[in-house]
């Protein structure tokens, strides 16, 4: 057998073999699964946010709570000055004046501080219904996931003796190519799926390039690899 018919012929068998493998990821369960596993992964994703959020909200709103306290010991000492100022007959109308105005300002802060604090209470209702419905709807997609897993990897098995055929053909044609072109093959791999394009009516399979005259005599008469000038396939002038 010549190198290059050896080498189409590892080609062949690989993609017989892919074409079961592309069969195998086609099938309405392995569709489903698959659509399965990125709604688990988008869920995951809410789920791992949400709580982050949650917990932010409940850092803040403890923050504000604090700040409250604070501000109304604030409240009730001042207010209590005030009552002292009042019936203090030596205190002067500037300092009552501004003791109020502290008093109206900390009233101020505490009422805004408040109003956020209510805000962020109702962000942290919205998060955790929201939280809770995402885990629920999780659970109910992980569930129908891991019985549809379950079939995909039945229907693999049933297939796995044709796979294995396959396996064995490609180990048996592998130890037939010659080693150098095997690994140049390897090589196109990494931008074709399908590394070898027949010539078909003087042009290249892959691309449909037209080829010139030398380098058709060339594919003809050199048993090795010689790629096509625009794709980079391999080319091969074998009989259909």
């Amino acid at each position: 057998m010549r190198k290059m018919d050896a080498l189409w012929a590892y080609q062949e068998a690989e993609v017989a073999k892919a074409s079961v493998e592309a069969e195998i990821r086609s099938t309405p369960a392995r569709l489903k699964l698959n659509k399965l596993h990125k709604q688990l992964k988008t869920q995951q994703g809410v789920i791992t946010k949400l709580g982050e959020d949650i917990e932010t909200y409940e850092q803040q709103l403890n923050k504000l709570t604090d700040q409250v306290e604070k501000l109304e010991e604030r409240l009730e000492v001042e207010s209590g000055e005030l009552v002292t100022i009042r019936q203090d007959d030596e205190s002067t109308a500037e300092e009552m004046t501004e003791l109020k105005r502290d008093i109206e300002r900390l009233s101020r802060e505490i009422a805004q501080a408040v109003r956020e604090a209510k805000s962020l209470a109702t962000e942290i209702e919205q998060a955790t219904a929201e939280y809770q419905k995402t885990i629920r709807a999780a659970s109910v997609a992980k569930k129908e996931y891991d019985t549809l897993r379950v079939e995909c990897e039945k229907e693999r098995e049933s297939r796995a003796d044709e796979l294995a055929k396959h396996d064995a053909k490609l180990e048996s044609l592998g130890k037939q190519v010659d080693q150098t072109l095997l690994a140049r093959y390897e090589q196109v791999k990494l931008h074709h799926a399908v590394p070898i394009a027949r010539v078909i009516n003087s042009k290249c399979g892959g691309c449909n390039m037209s080829l010139p005259m030398v380098m058709l005599k060339k594919i003809a008469t050199t048993d090795g690899i010689v790629e096509c000038e625009n794709c980079g396939r391999i080319l091969y002038s074998g009989e259909q």
